[in-house]
């Protein structure tokens, strides 16, 4: 029986042992550099955009918020260029015109990663809870307006201490020009470049969409985790060292977005969306629904990704 006893005990000290380790989660390492990705200067730019109105295809507040993507990105140091082109909706003759906006860090590097948001709004408010709303332009806080947010931001930050790789920060045009699920219609700055860029081939890239909500997670978007599963996993580490605790480890829903035309043609971009928002595409996206602190943990996951590469 005493020998039973102590058996017994030195089982029950192994078990306890186990289920200690088991337990004991590994502390991340640390970031390649420290954090110093701007949220509140992000969020500045985040307002100031939204506060130049609605910016669908043909309004002024998109041409004024062209204008504001090439003065920011030209002060960052970025080289700038246009990327236009035009296409028919569906059941029209009468063609539109759409820009994508591209700014290139380091631009003479060979190694590149590619970074891209929309920054066009909705046209109308299609979800609005009033329907009296429904055909109104949205502001696009989220929507539209915090991967722009974020893109400048990094731009800014790696002015003076430019990241190891070139970047190739894109903002897409005419993604949210669809109507209902005639999806031709959208998507249209990603497909477009594609199809005029058919050797653009980064390493690796990142599609930022609607980020900044107050009240957030991310979660890994089923398409990009199918696809381009070393991207997600160097987006979640890169999160793990700077902290973002936003980012789940958990499989999200599929999501067609601007990473679709990359992913189509083999080239590994991934998307980062909380498509949770409970103000998606209506007239009450505004920036009191995001928060510094949201573009925050975005912004330092992403630029903690690109440096580590």
């Amino acid at each position: 029986m005493k020998q039973t006893l102590s058996s017994l005990y030195m089982i029950s000290l192994v078990a306890v042992a186990v289920i200690v380790a088991a337990c004991t989660v590994e502390p991340a390492p640390p970031p390649t550099k420290p954090p110093r990705f701007n949220q509140q200067r992000a969020y500045a730019q985040l307002v100031q955009l939204c506060a130049l109105g609605p910016r669908n295809n043909g309004s002024e507040g998109k041409r004024a918020g062209e204008q504001l993507i090439e003065k920011v990105l030209k002060e960052a140091g970025a080289e700038v260029s246009l990327h236009a082109f035009d296409h028919t909706p569906e059941g029209s003759s009468q063609r539109a015109h759409f820009t994508n906006i591209i700014g290139r860090i380091k631009p003479h590097e060979t190694r590149r990663v590619l970074i891209g948001t929309h920054y066009d709004t909705r046209a109308w408010a299609d979800r609005d809870p009033d329907e009296q709303k429904r055909s109104t332009p949205i502001i696009g806080a989220n929507d539209g307006g915090s991967g722009v947010a974020v893109m400048l931001e990094l731009a800014m930050t790696w002015k003076d201490e430019p990241p190891p790789v070139g970047v190739d920060l894109i903002f897409f045009d005419g993604e949210d020009f669809g109507s209902g699920r005639i999806w031709n219609d959208y998507f249209l700055g990603s497909k477009a470049w594609m199809r005029d860029h058919p050797t653009y081939k980064p390493e690796w890239g990142v599609i930022i969409d609607m980020v900044g909500d107050a009240s957030f997670e991310i979660k890994q978007e089923r398409d990009s985790l199918d696809r381009a599963p070393a991207v997600v996993s160097k987006l979640w580490q890169a999160a793990k060292r700077v902290q973002s605790k936003a980012f789940r480890e958990r499989e999200g829903g599929q999501v067609m977005d601007d990473h679709t035309a990359f992913l189509d043609k083999q080239i590994p971009v991934i998307l980062l969306i909380d498509f949770s928002y409970p103000y998606f595409h209506t007239t009450e996206d505004t920036p009191d629904k995001c928060s510094e602190d949201s573009l925050g943990q975005v912004g330092r996951a992403v630029m903690e990704a690109v440096e580590s590469s």
